[in-house]
């Protein structure tokens, strides 16, 4: 009886072992394509077969063997995460402005192109989906400078405050300072519009030409101020007056 037993019990190990010498085969192929994602799958369900049989067999080896796998494919699919995700973060830290955002878009396409090729492989769906919208908010800045180059200001500041508030929630540090350069930049051309048929105009009359709060004015007007090429000479607090450079 207990030989009957015995036997019966190697022949399940044997096929036990079997199995899981198919799953490897089929694992190290998948790690040799680089195909890493689909084979930490493999290996999870190899992990739960073992699991399931560990206390009925002696397969002290396999179980090694398999989280040894584990951790191989885990590290490899790790390390080519990390380096798309790497890239990604680069590009978004990158300087942004008006004259280098169509090669910026070049370069995010490029990187969009590798991530959807490897992206079973890889895992890098929520890669992909954060270019995706990035890319959203790319077309949406190129509407707005299209306003703000044919002078439409009220157009283009409306698209500008709806962006921001967008944007807001997103981690795109290049992108919401070339927003907040390009409404500066807004701003300054209004502001030259102004000089050229004002001398002196009242904060409060400048703001409705604006359409700014006057308090956002006067913080915009002290940064604009400062800089070399500023529409804006003086503003004197006393009467509340902006003085125009001519």
């Amino acid at each position: 009886m207990s030989f009957n037993y015995n036997l019966e019990n190697f022949k399940n190990k044997k096929d036990l072992i079997e199995e899981l010498d198919y799953y490897k085969s089929i694992i190290l192929k998948k790690i040799k394509n680089g195909d890493y994602n689909s084979a930490l799958e493999k290996v999870r369900s190899a992990l739960v077969l073992i699991e399931e049989h560990k206390n009925a067999f002696n397969i002290e080896k396999e179980i090694r063997e398999f989280y040894e796998i584990n951790k191989k494919v885990r590290d490899e699919l790790l390390t080519h995460r990390i380096t798309y995700e790497r890239r990604f973060n680069n590009l978004i830290k990158e300087k942004l402005s008006e004259t280098n955002l169509e090669d910026f878009t070049k370069l995010l396409a490029m990187l969009k192109n590798e991530v959807d090729q490897n992206m079973n492989k890889y895992h890098l769906q929520d890669i992909s989906l954060n270019i995706t919208k990035y890319f959203k908010f790319i077309k949406k800045m190129y509407e707005i400078l299209s306003c703000y180059k044919v002078l439409n200001y009220h157009d283009a500041s409306d698209k500008i405050f709806e962006f921001v508030k967008e944007i807001k929630v997103e981690n795109f540090p290049n992108l919401k300072r070339l927003i907040s350069l390009t409404y500066q930049n807004l701003i300054r051309n209004r502001l030259f519009q102004c000089s050229k048929e004002y001398d002196k105009l009242s904060i409060s009359a400048l703001s409705k030409r604006m359409a700014m709060d006057q308090e956002q004015l006067l913080e915009i007007i002290n940064l604009i101020q400062k800089q070399p090429k500023s529409p804006i000479q003086n503003y004197i607090p006393k009467t509340q007056e902006i003085i125009f450079k001519k």
